[in-house]
């Protein structure tokens, strides 16, 4: 069986469309002109006999379907071609090229800035880029080759996405400075049963906060909701109700400068560990391995 005569050029440009949204953007990112983006679309569509762009004068250029299929073969072609050429230079033993992670938007702060900062001074030839969102929407970007390495909770994993743990930890209760079991050392959630709950209402924090709370057979009863982790925090400070984190920062003021405490929990509880999530199924490229490693010791 033959192979379709796919070249480089077309799935860079194919790429360079999806990610500007039209002809003329990808003409400009990839300096040449917009009928040299056509010709080769329409010569991968040929090539392929699939429909891959939508083209619109108005509404610039989409992918269909198929197109996006084929986006994220684009993707991780480029990106094994990015390994090849690092090789066939000679540099076997360095690690470079642009990694793109993904990690889930609430946890962002306590793992993104850490991890680049500290990986790109240990690999220089490494350009680290990086996307937010929630779990669904970051695992569909390690499906689609958008990103190659995310972080993630072990929870709803989906098909095809293989983790790698880095850490787990109880979550803790976050009482404000005034509350009357704020110098306990642990406490059970049923003493809290009758305070105000501010839940950080982020997919799928609800239904884990929930398996928390049956699991110490208390109801979980929510007088607020917040969509950030600081807004939760702000609110605790603020003694407006209690709230509940996985992740604990080093200050304990919010942004108002205000005291929040972070309590242990006493009852048994499930947890949620930390992991990096990645496309199952392919060999990872050396930077993503590299970053892998990087983080195992970064974050135990």
């Amino acid at each position: 069986m033959n192979l379709p005569n796919v070249t480089v050029r077309q799935l860079e440009y194919l790429i360079a469309v999806a990610e500007t949204g039209s002809l003329t953007g990808a003409a400009a990112r990839c300096h040449v002109s917009q009928s040299a983006i056509s010709l080769a679309l329409s010569e991968l569509e040929g090539v392929l006999d699939l429909r891959l762009v939508l083209r619109s004068p108005r509404r610039g250029a989409s992918l269909t379907a198929a197109g996006t299929q084929v986006l994220a073969d684009a993707r991780r072609v480029i990106g094994a071609m990015g390994e090849l050429g690092v090789e066939a230079r000679g540099l076997s033993r360095q690690v470079g090229g642009v990694l793109t992670v993904g990690c889930y938007a609430p946890i962002a702060p306590f793992h993104l800035p850490a991890a680049i900062a500290t990986f790109e001074r240990e690999h220089p030839a490494v350009s680290v880029r990086f996307v937010e969102g929630s779990l669904p929407e970051i695992q569909d970007d390690l499906l689609a080759g958008r990103c190659e390495i995310a972080f993630l909770y072990d929870q709803d994993v989906q098909p095809g996405i293989a983790v790698h743990t880095l850490y787990d930890q109880v979550p803790k209760v976050l009482l404000p400075a005034s509350h009357r079991l704020r110098r306990r050392r642990a406490v059970a959630l049923r003493e809290l049963a009758a305070d105000p709950f501010v839940l950080l209402d982020v997919p799928p924090s609800e239904r884990y906060f929930r398996s928390v709370f049956e699991a110490a057979g208390v109801d979980m009863v929510v007088t607020h909701r917040a969509r950030s982790f600081e807004l939760a925090r702000s609110l605790v400070a603020r003694g407006v109700g209690y709230s509940m984190t996985v992740q604990q920062p080093v200050v304990s003021q919010s942004y108002e400068g205000l005291e929040v405490v972070a309590v242990s929990l006493r009852d048994a509880v499930p947890t949620t560990p930390v992991v990096l999530g990645r496309a199952a199924g392919g060999p990872l490229t050396r930077r993503a391995e590299a970053f892998i490693s990087h983080c195992a010791g970064l974050f135990s």
